[in-house]
């Protein structure tokens, strides 16, 4: 039977939306193909009429992550008090709420040594990715130059999700909720304090 390309293409999205979430709750390896293909309802099969390859996949869901967490940090920018963006941009990321979301948080905080094993081939696709999430967040970074705005991004939030990464790992709500805090009052002391 075929279906129409509209079809198709809300299959796509499907399969996309799933393993974006999934792979940030599980990770690439452990969500599988057949994994993700079973969560959207349709066969292991069906997968490569949309993607080449389960790397294809893992890009395309790493660049709808960082979509999202890019919206995201940008509107939380954005409705922040005048001079306050960046200092709202750490705290939303530094958050309990999104400590406790992975599925729906940061893809470096919830993938970063996952991605950091992936063939070269794949790491310069997720690195071009990261660079446009960079960009987003920029206009929001202090710095006199585009140079020393950069450098500072390229530190801070690789830094915060190495925080949330290990925030998560604490089995301990009060822990967690202690880390981040400490982490809240670091970053923003020495890259949001006016």
């Amino acid at each position: 039977m075929r279906y129409s390309l509209e079809h198709k293409a809300q299959n796509h999205e499907k399969i996309l939306s799933t393993a974006a979430r999934s792979f940030r709750e599980r990770g690439g390896d452990t969500s599988g193909i057949g994994t993700v293909m079973k969560k959207v309802g349709l066969k292991k099969g069906g997968f490569y009429r949309h993607f080449k390859s389960k790397d294809d996949l893992f890009v395309e869901a790493v660049a709808r992550a960082l979509d999202e967490t890019g919206r995201g940090m940008v509107e939380v920018a954005k409705s922040a008090p005048e001079g306050q963006a960046l200092r709202a941009v750490i705290e939303r990321y530094l958050s309990v709420g999104h400590a406790n979301s992975p599925g729906t948080g940061c893809v470096r905080a919830a993938l970063g040594p996952e991605l950091a094993r992936k063939p070269v081939a794949v790491r310069k696709r997720i690195e071009a990715l990261l660079e446009a999430y960079r960009e987003r967040i920029l206009p929001f970074m202090p710095g006199r130059t585009r140079g020393e705005k950069q450098a500072k991004i390229r530190l801070l939030f690789p830094s915060m999700a190495g925080v949330l990464m290990m925030a998560r790992v604490s089995p301990d709500a009060q822990r967690r909720e202690q880390i981040l805090m400490e982490a809240r009052e670091f970053f923003v002391k020495c890259f949001a304090a006016g």
